[in-house]
């Protein structure tokens, strides 16, 4: 079906030609998560200085006003965010100089038209309307090439050469004659190819392979018991086990593993299998089974299959994190794109004898993670038209049907005046970490907690909570608001060597310079201080049923360009944290340049809609103490002062 295919370089296909996105094309949709993700792959592959494939650009060649203008088929969501790569590097870097003609346009879209000529230049007029997520996009690239430099973790010189000269796309055209719904209808059926997780199993069921040992067979059949019951990160573990099995492994009552590591879990499913050929189970052929008058029956529940809960990484994700936890090795990094890499070479690095331990007990760690993970770690659960945070453990009263409690306190108080509360706090500790930083090759913080978890041999609810507030501040006071670069917290340093790690916590300055706009390393700033605010509400104040969302727009209380007002002359007073705050993409878009106001009877409104419409506390704060008509620079520094005492009295505290 293809025309021509070629491999251009970013700088040879940003060269070669126009492009523009056709109307039947969905709008332009890559968030943080995707556009950090790009960053990284790139950044991945500079050490090895050779082309790094970046996938296929489908194009249908038009000709438009006697020129050829390329209309994007698939891939344009790449090429979009590439082309506002480019334009960031140019207008904040001065790097990409080639990079003078606008090449990418929009066809009948003029808000996206107005968004990408304002990319391409580097400023985004207030004043006229455009596309929000192009402007979202242009800030989180800004934003993360400005934090990784500030990191020393790339240069940007060295980031802008390999990103043009050695990242390479496949651009295929399509013929004139092609019958476009057609080729739509064939993309969409396209054929899955062989996941990653899927070829470390097979690695890993070939390194436990033994022809000498006369239960390797069994073994082999428990890993695959194992991993299948795993897989499914949206189901509890428990359900992945036929019903008599899964008694042995965590009781009658399916609360508690109840195997302690490897040797006991292949002992335990060696009698498990031995009492099974012993006892009432018999085989049948078909025609036995056929002719036989007896009633066939399973009256327990093998399988759940239930959509109710969303787990905050995928499997592919999960298997890193097993992998760093059982290895505690700094090489492994937890992004599935070097999946197979990571385990390849935990393999080949190992004798025979000592790989086949290794799967083993990979095996025994994927179990207990798994059980720990879904009782201690946050899933998104979905009941009854309604969604929410939730923390449960899976109980069953008869071994047959199971149910779910709160992980942590007392379930039947939950609607009760004087509550328990424990499990709220331990909510809202992890979802302030999980919607901090939505990309899974960053979620530091879940490694960290399943390490603890999977070290502690009785989960201790004040311990947990203790812990989690420690990795917090840990966080923010030797990270990201640390103004020593030398000095940063590392990751594989905050969860291997936690114990080590100082708490003479530095008091945090009013002044401190990673408290701008554009030089906030990262989200937990606002939502830690979201949860701090939280932590001293009485029950009845407004905002203790506050819940932490995907808000990841760092918004202007007072507008960069007021739509009926003055700008702010104090430009320090604009950039400061007083003035920043959390909210959703499409409020954003919505009230990006209205004063605050306008913004506090559009939220007004809302409160009248729902419990608390507010995106964070400390936008509740500062709509509420203080007059939305009068906020100016002196109403941004007491805020400012007063949100750092907040932070400042519960870190040192």
């Amino acid at each position: 079906m293809a025309h021509q295919i070629e491999t251009y370089n970013i700088k040879e296909l940003f060269s070669s030609g126009n492009y523009r996105i056709p109307i039947y094309q969905r709008n332009y949709a890559w968030g943080k998560s995707e556009i950090v993700q790009l960053i990284q792959d790139i950044i991945d592959y500079i050490p090895e200085q050779r082309n790094y494939y970046i996938g296929t650009l489908v194009v249908y060649p038009q000709n438009i006003n006697e020129e050829t203008v390329y209309d994007a088929i698939d891939g344009q969501q790449r090429l979009t965010t590439l082309s506002i790569l480019l334009s960031v590097l140019k207008n904040k870097f001065g790097e990409v100089n080639w990079y003078t003609k606008q090449i990418l346009n929009f066809e009948s879209r003029p808000l996206s038209q107005n968004a990408m000529s304002f990319a391409k230049s580097g400023y985004f007029d207030g004043h006229k309307e455009y596309h929000s997520t192009i402007k979202e996009a242009y800030d989180s690239i800004e934003i993360e090439l400005i934090t990784r430099e500030n990191n020393k973790t790339i240069n940007i010189s060295e980031f802008a050469l390999f990103l043009t000269d050695f990242v390479t796309i496949l651009r295929v055209e399509v013929p004139h004659d092609t019958d476009l719904n057609h080729y739509f209808e064939i993309m969409n059926n396209r054929g899955e190819q062989l996941e990653k997780h899927e070829v470390v199993k097979s690695m890993l069921l070939d390194a436990l392979y033994d022809d000498t040992d006369e239960d390797n067979e069994q073994i082999q059949e428990l890993f695959h018991t194992i991993w299948d019951a795993v897989q499914n990160m949206e189901r509890y573990v428990q359900f992945g086990f036929e019903p008599e099995l899964r008694k042995i492994l965590f009781g009658k009552d399916w609360s508690n593993l109840a195997i302690e590591n490897t040797n006991q879990l292949l002992n335990t499913y060696q009698d498990f299998k031995q009492t099974a050929k012993s006892g009432n189970d018999f085989k049948m052929n078909i025609d036995e089974i056929l002719s036989s008058q007896n009633v066939f029956q399973n009256s327990e529940n093998r399988l759940e299959n239930s959509e109710r809960f969303t787990s905050p990484i995928n499997f592919q994700n999960f298997l890193l994190h097993i992998l760093k936890i059982q290895t505690e090795s700094m090489d492994v990094s937890l992004d599935d794109k070097k999946l197979i890499d990571f385990f390849k070479k935990e393999i080949k690095s190992k004798t025979k004898e000592e790989a086949k331990n290794f799967v083993l007990d990979f095996m025994f760690n994927l179990l207990r993670g798994k059980w720990l993970m879904d009782a201690y770690a946050i899933k998104r659960q979905f009941v009854a038209d309604k969604e929410g945070w939730s923390l449960l453990k899976l109980k069953s009263n008869d071994g047959k049907k199971g149910y779910y409690v709160n992980t942590f306190g007392k379930d039947e108080a939950l609607h009760k005046k004087g509550r328990d509360w424990s499990n709220e706090y331990i909510i809202m500790l992890l979802a302030m970490f999980h919607v901090s930083t939505s990309t899974m090759i960053y979620k530091h913080w879940l490694n960290a907690s399943l390490y603890h978890l999977m070290n502690t041999k009785e989960v201790d609810f004040e311990k947990y909570k203790n812990y989690l507030e420690k990795i917090a501040k840990q966080l923010i006071c030797f990270r990201f608001l640390n103004t020593d670069k030398d000095s940063k917290l590392e990751y594989n340093d905050l969860i291997y060597s936690f114990d080590n790690l100082s708490e003479d916590y530095p008091k945090i300055e009013y002044k401190n310079p990673r408290l701008n706009y554009k030089s906030i390393e990262n989200n937990l700033i606002f939502n830690f201080l979201d949860y701090v605010i939280w932590n001293k509400l009485d029950v009845g104040d407004a905002g203790v049923n506050f819940e932490f969302t995907f808000r990841s727009s760092v918004e202007h209380y007072f507008p960069q360009n007021p739509i009926g007002g003055k700008p702010l002359d104090d430009k320090e007073a604009l950039h400061s944290f007083g003035n920043l705050c959390l909210i959703s993409h499409q409020k954003n878009s919505k009230l990006n340049h209205h004063l605050p106001s306008a913004k506090k009877n559009y939220y007004s409104k809302l409160n009248s809609k729902s419990e608390l419409a507010y995106d964070s506390l400390k936008q509740y704060i500062m709509m509420n103490e203080y007059d939305a008509d009068t906020w100016d620079e002196v109403s941004i520094e007491d805020h400012h002062k007063k949100m750092v005492d907040k932070l400042n009295e519960f870190i040192q505290n």
